[in-house]
């Protein structure tokens, strides 16, 4: 089997990492807290019976903090729908109003959802597409809204590094992208794909959220080093099984480095939020 096959064999290439869905949910805390919205579409969320879909959802966090910020009417009334390529993270028993199933984002989704939903969003996940399926992908996603419905995606930049640690973790990220045949530049073209699939309204919004030291909020600082820390981990696990431009000593001590740098002198984490509405409604 191929290097990229092995990352793309119908599963979260993260999975067997034993610390990931506390990383994952670190980071709910950590973007929540800092981009203050879930939704930056403008969806009318104190409309009842809306339908909104969460993909790469993992155990359902974001969905479940959406929800539960809205009006009991609206909670009422309304469908949440959690997906995930797998469901080794999906809670037991499920929460209340909010359905669960798998599926895979490159995969036709099914026909009873299409042209349904008011608002989908994902979140750091569009690099499972590859270069050549991205846009595919992205238009399948489409495909689900109502007309007048919104699309709304959350991706990282790598490019922007403050110390060496973490400029390392972003090239070690880049390494296995590469081997994926993805791209590690999906946040910048965002704005651009969507308008290029005839989205209307399209807007961009940057976040940097400032990371250990950085951050002022002292607790903050330190849930985003151990996130960080903890994504070291998987990737470095990952890296022990595909080709990489790094020794074994350097991936050895690239947690440890990581952990270290943050909470000494800080990082930034460069998140776009980019949204759009599908024509007609």
């Amino acid at each position: 089997m191929a290097d990229s096959q092995k990352l793309n064999d119908g599963h979260y290439f993260l999975d067997k990492n034993e610390v990931e869905l506390e990383r994952l949910n670190l980071g709910q805390i950590i973007i929540k807290d800092h981009m203050q919205k879930l939704v930056w579409a403008p969806v009318d969320l104190t409309r009842p019976s809306l339908r909104i879909l969460d993909s790469a959802a993992a155990n359902g966090r974001w969905i479940e903090d959406l929800r539960s910020s809205l009006s009991p009417e609206v909670q009422e009334s309304s469908v949440f729908i959690s997906t995930d390529v797998t469901d080794v993270f999906f809670p037991k028993p499920e929460p209340d109003g909010i359905s669960f199933f798998a599926q895979s984002m490159l995969e036709n989704w099914p026909a009873s959802i299409v042209g349904s939903l008011d608002l989908v969003h994902q979140r750091l996940a569009l690099p499972a597409a590859n270069q050549s399926q991205v846009q595919a992908t992205i238009s399948r996603f489409i495909d689900l809204l109502k007309p007048g419905g919104y699309i709304q995606f959350v991706e990282a930049d790598h490019s922007i590094a403050k110390g060496p640690a973490m400029t390392d973790f972003f090239r070690l990220l880049s390494d296995i992208f590469n081997v994926m045949n993805t791209g590690n530049d999906y946040a910048r073209h965002l704005k651009g794909w969507f308008e290029d699939l005839g989205l209307e309204d399209v807007h961009e919004k940057v976040f940097d959220i400032p990371i250990g030291q950085s951050n002022p909020d002292t607790e903050m600082g330190k849930r985003g080093a151990l996130m960080f820390s903890y994504g070291v981990r998987g990737l470095v696990d990952v890296a022990g099984s595909v080709p990489t431009s790094f020794s074994k000593d350097e991936l050895d001590t690239l947690e440890g480095r990581m952990k270290d740098e943050i909470l000494s002198t800080g990082g930034i984490w460069r998140l776009y939020c980019v949204w759009g509405r599908k024509p007609g409604g």
